[in-house]
């Protein structure tokens, strides 16, 4: 399946799913590049890798309860101070992990917000693109080799199949 063909497909797969599993994904999600960050936390010394956990501890909890408009806010504000700016780490892909799983929490958050399924699609983004980072670090792909490759192929089904 190439780019194109996914991000259609997991695209309107996304908008035909129930609330509840739209979150679950993002969730599963979420907890995958936690353990990104938490490398990049450890090698540069920055960041709140608890912050991040809290986070998706809170998300977990909107499963079960209301969460108020004022946490939700304060939660995005607590984000926006522990995402890493690019132009501080340099081409070091950690930041850029560290990056996208920063930015799945916030969307995620945001879905419980507004229930924009738009945001749990971004979320699925942030996956496929910390997988391409850690393929391209191997070696240099072209988008074919990387439609190709094992290690998206199995990213790929595996939102697919999770968001039918």
């Amino acid at each position: 399946m190439t780019y194109v063909e996914f991000t259609k497909k997991f695209k309107e797969q996304i908008f035909s799913i129930d609330y509840d599993q739209q979150l679950t994904l993002a969730i599963e999600i979420c907890k995958r590049l936690y353990f990104d960050y938490v490398s990049f936390s450890e090698k540069y010394q920055w960041g709140e890798k608890d912050v991040l956990l809290d986070a998706i501890t809170l998300i977990e909890q909107s499963k079960t309860n209301g969460i108020k408009q004022s946490i939700i806010d304060k939660t995005l504000s607590d984000l926006d101070l522990i995402t890493p700016d690019m132009d501080d780490f340099g081409s070091d892909e950690l930041g850029s992990y560290a990056l996208n799983a920063c930015v799945a929490v916030y969307s995620t958050i945001q879905f419980i917000s507004d229930k924009q399924p738009n945001h749990i699609y971004d979320v699925g983004t942030c996956l496929t693109d910390t997988i391409d980072f850690k393929i391209q670090e191997e070696q240099d792909l072209t988008m074919e080799e990387i439609d190709r490759n094992f290690i998206m192929i199995e990213a790929r089904k595996y939102l697919i199949d999770k968001s039918k």
